[in-house]
């Protein structure tokens, strides 16, 4: 019997030979194959899930983590200037604690290539935990300084490796959606943070906001010692090299480092660090206290609100990416993360306040996990560790030079100035990104059956 709306596609059957289907009166003895559609297994190869057993255990760690760093950025911009009452000091901590990790991130990624992402995260995760327990004992701004240094040291180790191993068990497809649940695991427990630090300080003193930051820490030890595995790619055999890659070798490793995508991830990176470090983690709490006149409680709940905003908006921002590319989400953050910093420049009450916070959620959600994603996109398979340690340096470097410009203007100048100046220049790197930047993320290939 002819089918009359048989449409016809082309088939090869098993010894490769191209047949024509959907035409013949009857049905056909011969086997056929479609090239086009892949196995369960195949399909499970090169589609990794988003939920599994390697990515799970790094989401719970992500919230332990942002749980005592949520709590550590409300406490210490705060116990700085009850130590020494000069913004400029304050931000000199906060500035030479992204020094640590702008020195400390491209050796854990080299050291990563080398040893293994999993030693490198342990490591980090019991210094952090060990300076937090000290700084509940101290009294001085220089043992603050030099702790929270050091303290820095720790937090460039876990996070430069933690975002290796993600870069290792993710591609293209999910990468999005499995940064975005980090980000929103991590932002979960930086709203949980806040909130506790907030309670904490109505009953005790700073000191134990450093004890719980401590506390947070020794769990995310648990998880990364017990439940992540290593995730480092096995080494080429040397004998499978090419000679030329011998010869060139200084110039292959530099290589991924020259190109105008690097460039202007850079941009997009020391842009987000200025506004997240140098003004949301370092001045809004001095700024909210000094000038709207609010209590340490009532800032913690504004950064945990615009915490919710930011992991509400993370997942869908992570699904948009992986399907239109990442430039889609990440040029409108940072022209948002330009508007909540020039609307923080005018604001001087609760709700103005209020208000911007809740921006930077929205901003913060779509452009700070979508820089990583692009960086991971960037980086070789083979010294990815050494490639995202390098970006990791130059993030670690906006984190360096934006608390100590904006806070340097705040004290000698005005703090709506300050933050009027990091709205143009997120203004401006926006505005370039979207028109130089290339996208990152590869098209998927058509695997639909098309009519011959």
């Amino acid at each position: 019997m002819v089918f009359p709306h048989a449409r016809t596609f082309t088939l090869l059957d098993v010894g490769g030979r191209e047949r024509v289907h959907g035409s013949s009166d009857r049905p056909s003895n011969q086997r056929y194959t479609l090239p086009t559609l892949s196995t369960p297994e195949q399909e499970q190869t090169t589609k990794p899930g988003i939920l599994t057993k390697r990515t799970v255990p790094i989401f719970v760690a992500f919230f332990f983590w942002g749980a005592g760093g949520g709590a550590q950025n409300l406490g210490r911009p705060l116990f700085a200037y009850s130590l020494e009452p000069n913004i400029f000091l304050v931000t000199l901590i906060l500035a030479f604690n992204a020094v640590a990790i702008l020195v400390a991130s491209p050796i854990t990624g080299f050291m990563s290539d080398k040893w293994g992402r999993k030693p490198l995260m342990i490591t980090g995760a019991s210094l952090r935990a060990v300076t937090a327990f000290i700084e509940m004992f101290i009294d001085s701004y220089i043992e603050f300084f030099v702790l929270e240094f050091i303290g820095g040291i720790g937090i460039a180790m876990w996070m430069t490796s933690a975002n290796i191993l993600i870069a290792d068990v993710t591609d293209q497809e999910v990468r999005g959606r499995v940064v975005a649940l980090r980000g929103m695991s991590q932002r979960l427990g930086q709203v949980a943070g806040p909130l506790m630090g907030g309670m904490l300080l109505l009953f005790f003193d700073f000191r134990a906001i450093f004890l719980f930051n401590g506390v947070t820490k020794v769990a995310t030890l648990a998880v990364a010692l017990f439940f992540i595995g290593e995730s480092k790619p096995k080494a080429v055999p040397k004998a499978q090299n090419a000679p030329e890659k011998k010869q060139g070798s200084i110039s292959s490793k530099l290589a991924p480092f020259k190109t105008k995508p690097f460039l202007f991830l850079v941009l997009a990176t020391f842009a987000v660090s200025m506004m997240g470090q140098g003004v949301f983690q370092t001045l809004l709490p001095l700024y909210a206290q000094e000038l709207a006149d609010l209590s340490p409680t009532s800032i913690g709940t504004l950064l945990g609100m615009g915490g919710i905003v930011a992991v509400v908006v993370a997942f869908p921002n992570g699904m948009l990416s992986d399907k239109y590319g990442r430039k889609f989400s990440l040029v409108p953050g940072l022209f948002l993360l330009a508007g909540a910093a020039f609307l923080l420049s005018i604001s001087e009450s609760y709700i103005g306040i209020l208000a911007m916070v809740l921006l930077y959620g929205l901003a913060w959600g779509m452009s700070q996990s979508t820089s990583q994603v692009y960086a991971m996109d960037l980086a070789p398979k083979e010294g990815r560790g050494a490639f995202l340690g390098v970006w990791s340096l130059f993030q670690a470097s906006g984190g360096f030079v934006a608390p100590l410009a904006v806070g340097a203007m705040a004290q000698w100048w005005s703090f709506g100035g300050a933050f009027i100046l990091v709205a143009i220049w997120l203004g401006v790197s926006a505005l370039l990104i979207a028109l130089f930047a290339p996208e990152t993320k590869t098209k998927e290939p058509d695997t639909t059956l098309s009519p011959k």
